[in-house]
């Protein structure tokens, strides 16, 4: 199914709202292109203008702060690509800045999964809307909060996900032992954070477009801090299973240091819960779809 097609019909729309209203209504309420939108973007930047790097007794930067990598409605959780706009989406460019064509370089085979995954009738498996865990590059279009401590940098993301990454572990965690966000391990290559992710579970998906890797990816994000208020994060992907190179993203913009005021930004509260009727819906479709039986009651 094409891009377009996903992204105009009805069940696509459906699939966006499971979304929208079961993790991420906070951020749905203050979208870039209203007024309150507008105002907490203000709001989240007037604090004072950027200065250099903080640093800790170290010397290395000091990550401390909230930050939120988009200060509007989260269109890149739908589609990693270029994709069109309709039904409430926003049309957004590619956040792949390797290759330089900004396609996402899949084996055949896994190409053919992606799709599958992105047609319509299959929103229901997408993980989120259960209220499981988002991927790596789905959290990062999401404000953040960082914070050191002793030997570990702690990063509180959407929905209570919770990174812990040691900086003075050298060594991944058993291959016997998968975790969603897989066993990350910090260093410093000079002012940047390099974290180096492997045994993951290969649950969890990249965004609602269907975009995926496998348990045996291998993954390096790089924090680099521009600024007092600015970080610029990429991350790279290498899983042999699913792409035929690496490959590299970012967020939709880097990463902007918001103040307390903005607290209406971070997921304060579990807004993800089963029993969504949106959720009902998604399951009619996917049951419909695959003559699984009787739609559920609304």
């Amino acid at each position: 199914m094409s891009i377009r097609a996903h992204v105009v019909s009805l069940s696509v729309f459906l699939t966006v709202m499971v979304v929208v209203s079961a993790l991420v209504s906070a951020q749905e309420s203050v979208g870039s292109d209203t007024p309150a939108g507008r105002a907490l973007a203000r709001a989240s930047t007037a604090a004072v203008s950027a200065g250099p790097v903080p640093r800790r007794a170290d010397g290395k930067p000091d990550l401390t702060g909230n930050w939120n990598p988009t200060l509007g409605y989260l269109s890149h959780t739908v589609i990693l690509e270029d994709h069109p706009g309709g039904f409430g989406i926003q049309a957004g460019k590619s956040l792949i800045i390797e290759p330089a064509d900004g396609i996402i370089p899949y084996l055949p085979a896994a190409l053919v999964e992606r799709n599958r995954r992105r047609d319509d009738a299959n929103g229901y498996e997408d993980q989120v809307g259960h209220c499981e865990f988002y991927s790596m590059a789905r959290i990062h279009q999401f404000a953040q909060e960082i914070r050191h401590f002793g030997n570990s940098i702690v990063i509180n993301a959407t929905q209570h996900i919770t990174r812990v990454i040691p900086l003075d572990r050298k060594e991944h965690l058993p291959s016997s032992i998968r975790l969603w966000l897989g066993d990350p391990i910090g260093r410093w290559d000079g002012d940047t954070l390099v974290v180096d992710s492997t045994n993951f579970n290969g649950k969890a998906r990249m965004a609602l477009g269907g975009d995926f890797h496998s348990a045996e990816a291998h993954i390096v994000e790089r924090f680099t801090m521009v600024d007092s208020n600015t970080i610029n994060w990429t991350i790279r992907f290498d899983d042999p299973k699913v792409y035929s190179r690496p490959w590299t993203m970012t967020s939709a913009r880097p990463m902007t240091r918001v103040q307390p005021v903005s607290n209406d930004i971070f997921d304060a509260e579990d807004t993800c819960h089963e029993g969504n009727v949106d959720l009902i819906h998604l399951r009619n479709v996917y049951e419909q779809a695959h003559g699984k039986g009787k739609a559920l009651p609304k």
